[in-house]
């Protein structure tokens, strides 16, 4: 993977892997797509977004696409997870068959990790796979769910159930775009920034435990987004598919996160506080197993709780978490991977651990 800097307002990183991926961060990037990719060999574009995107960038967007003089046709889903499901695919291809797109179409996919991941599923499949591209407006999105090519839809109340890899044709993040987030969304966001500090990137997590305000100024988000984007590409590059278990990093808190989302049916908790909520189970989870000081806790728990982020789940059954841990897509003979910490900075994967360990810190975080 290499990264350079196109100019004063736009960075690109070379993600490398079956197909070519660049990944361009900038500030109002968003009106000029033409300079960041090449649509000249595609037969039409269809844009799906949702309807609160829509209202806010889709003309923009739209005049952005028509400006390549290529044929434009527009889906618009509802907004939530509820639309991540296989009635929303289904729905998608009759859209592309009605708009007559071909093997040489384009699909962009503009919005959050619901459409992002529906769009690249659709492409993935359609026509035995088509290409697309990502244009994601939520920082969530932007510093995760966006990158990597992991695409799909839930299925039987569980998450990311039915998906495939497929590596979008470019990654195009306007961090103008998440000045309009409302703060739920920024949480969400900031829950896997956050992710990569404490797992992977401890100079990352120094910096946003030194922050004061809750507020980011766009330089701050454009150095976070390039820096995650920068962490993701690279490990995404050495294990596109998760074969060589290095991926899994990128799973830290998520075994928990997950489990809550099946429980409350991905209905009471976001993806963000779910996560935030995983994360400080990992880490409580490694003080028990001795790769992390427990000092650590109340430090990973505080700066969650000040960007306002839980660090509970009261009122959940911790023996509904555990039962719900054993469907996580690093459970293998019934034995779950964990992603754990042996210090800030430094996670593991395909760590072991005790069903009494688990039941314990579970019991702790359900109080």
């Amino acid at each position: 993977m290499m990264s350079r800097k196109e100019n004063s307002t736009e960075y690109v990183i070379k993600l490398e892997t079956v197909r070519r991926c660049p990944i361009v961060v900038g500030d109002g990037i968003i009106n000029q797509l033409e300079r960041y990719f090449d649509f000249s060999g595609y037969s039409g574009i269809a844009l799906l977004t949702d309807t609160t995107v829509q209202k806010l960038y889709g003309q923009r967007v739209m005049k952005a696409l028509e400006a390549t003089g290529k044929k434009m046709s527009l889906l618009t889903l509802p907004v939530g997870e509820r639309a991540k499901s296989l009635n929303t695919v289904e729905r998608g291809y009759r859209f592309l068959l009605e708009n007559n797109i071909d093997r040489k179409g384009l699909i962009c996919a503009l919005g959050g990790g619901v459409v992002g991941d529906v769009a690249g599923y659709l492409a993935s499949t359609y026509l035995r796979g088509i290409n697309y591209i990502q244009l994601p407006t939520t920082l969530l999105a932007q510093v995760d769910s966006s990158i990597g090519g992991k695409v799909g839809v839930n299925f039987g109340g569980k998450k990311n159930m039915v998906g495939s890899f497929y590596q979008p044709s470019a990654i195009i993040g306007d961090v103008a775009l998440l000045k309009s987030l409302p703060p739920a969304e920024m949480r969400n966001g900031l829950a896997e920034v956050i992710k990569y500090g404490l797992a992977m990137d401890g100079e990352l997590f120094r910096l946003l435990d030194q922050k004061k305000e809750r507020e980011f100024t766009t330089a701050e988000l454009k150095d976070i987004v390039i820096r995650c984007c920068r962490l993701k590409a690279g490990i995404v590059e050495v294990d596109e598919t998760e074969r060589t278990g290095q991926r899994a990093i990128l799973n830290f808190g998520h075994t928990v996160g997950h489990a809550l989302e099946a429980a409350t049916k991905l209905q009471e908790l976001s993806h963000g506080e779910a996560v935030a909520i995983g994360m400080a189970a990992a880490a409580r989870i490694s003080v028990e197993v001795g790769g992390l000081d427990r000092s650590n806790i109340p430090v990973i728990e505080n700066l969650l709780s000040r960007f306002g982020l839980p660090v509970y789940c009261q009122g959940v059954n911790p023996e509904d978490l555990i039962g719900a841990t054993r469907f996580d897509k690093k459970t293998t003979r019934g034995q779950t991977g964990w992603v754990l910490l042996k210090g800030i900075g430094n996670g593991v994967t395909n760590q072991p651990v005790a069903d009494d360990v688990v039941r314990k810190v579970l019991t702790e975080i359900c109080r």
